[in-house]
């Protein structure tokens, strides 16, 4: 029998393997921080964290014109409306996202880019401060060494903002001669956000309410309240996104069945392909959704096998090894892979045998891993 989770809870946060830093609260599970002795855009998540962001203010206008010029000229010369008016809703759809993405980030992404070359990150003490009306732009207050930044964060999810409430700890690169910039949490929950000083009193609104002070200790992984909330929304949405391509494959059924009934005419031939082509999409859409909907009923019950427990783990090569055994993740767990190979810890829900629930306490990260032999 394994050692009780208590037991491996202490022992973990108090000896962190390989966390960088050391000021880590006994309360926090060891987690992934960033290098402070190298310039910023050397760590590989922040790396990739700016490149995501700068996608969509290339992408988005790339993408306008590829629906928009067809669309311009299909017009010109006399095409069906029908054809036209879908290639100008989705012309004009990402340039809306596009204009959107260029308000939110596109004076930062410049300035951001060249703090993070030029400066590394530094660890700042924070509190966070509910978002106003408007734009949700969350408030923060820094105490970065003698002294105190009062900032504006665009768009910090709400994850984020209760893994920075709840441990006190930023990292920051700038402020430059505009007041842009950067930020980032612990255990990348935020590997790059955006920033700027604000003379504004931030202080004087209320703080972000914290759901859970002590995430390692909760009786149950099901009860993670960054989990909970962050998960919410898709497990909700995996029952009710059955029902639409559940109803369509039954009309569909029905269809195919009452036209293969009969006797086809050559001329019925491309109408009987175009209703396989469809009934096979919506099959495999309804796969898709059902595999989903098993997904989350698998992830609950894993989720309750018990408290979080933390399994020492060691890398090899690109296969992570526990307790003599193969550690098989599945695909979208880069953040616990990171969290792992960082601290030398992998945390699961329950025994560490079989397929698990794994995550990290207190943020917003959730798959299911295998223990092979």
């Amino acid at each position: 029998m394994s050692e009780p989770a208590s037991e491996s809870v202490s022992q973990s946060a108090v000896n962190p393997p390989s966390v960088r830093g050391g000021r880590m609260n006994k309360r926090e599970a060891p987690a992934l921080e960033p290098p402070t002795d190298t310039p910023a855009i050397t760590d590989p998540h922040t790396a990739s964290a700016l490149r995501a962001l700068r996608a969509p203010l290339l992408g988005l206008p790339a993408l306008a014109m590829v629906f928009g010029v067809p669309a311009v000229s299909l017009g010109l010369a006399g095409a069906g409306w029908v054809l036209v008016a879908l290639l100008g809703i989705a012309a004009v759809a990402f340039l809306i996202a596009a204009v959107l993405t260029f308000v939110m980030i596109g004076a930062w992404v410049g300035p951001a880019a060249k703090l993070l070359r030029d400066q590394s990150w530094r660890e700042a003490t924070v509190k966070v401060y509910r978002p106003g009306r408007g734009l949700p732009k969350s408030k923060l207050v820094v105490r970065d060494g003698g002294k105190t930044l009062n900032l504006v964060a665009n768009a910090l999810p709400w994850a984020a903002q209760q893994v920075l409430a709840r441990t006190g700890r930023i990292w920051l690169v700038g402020p430059d001669e505009s007041g842009w910039a950067a930020i980032r949490s612990a255990g990348l929950a935020l590997p790059l956000g955006q920033a700027k000083v604000t003379t504004e009193d931030v202080a004087s609104g209320y703080q972000v309410n914290v759901l859970q002070d002590d995430p390692v200790k909760v009786p149950l992984a099901a009860s993670d309240a960054v989990l909970v909330r962050t998960t919410a929304t898709p497990r909700k949405r995996s029952k009710s996104d059955v029902i639409l391509p559940a109803v369509l494959m039954v009309f569909a059924a029905i269809m195919a069945g009452d036209l293969f009934s009969r006797d086809l005419r050559s001329d019925q031939i491309p109408l009987a392909i175009g209703v396989v082509v469809g009934t096979l999409g919506i099959a495999g859409l309804l796969a898709w959704r059902i595999g989903k909907l098993r997904y989350w009923s698998t992830v609950d019950k894993l989720l309750a096998a018990g408290p979080w427990k933390s399994v020492p783990v060691t890398v090899d090569g690109d296969t992570l090894r526990a307790e003599g055994k193969t550690v098989a993740l599945r695909r979208g767990a880069k953040e616990l892979r990171a969290n792992a190979e960082a601290t030398g810890l992998l945390w699961v829900a329950g025994r560490p045998s079989g397929k698990v629930a794994v995550g990290l306490p207190g943020y917003p990260f959730l798959s299911v891993a295998e223990f092979r032999d």
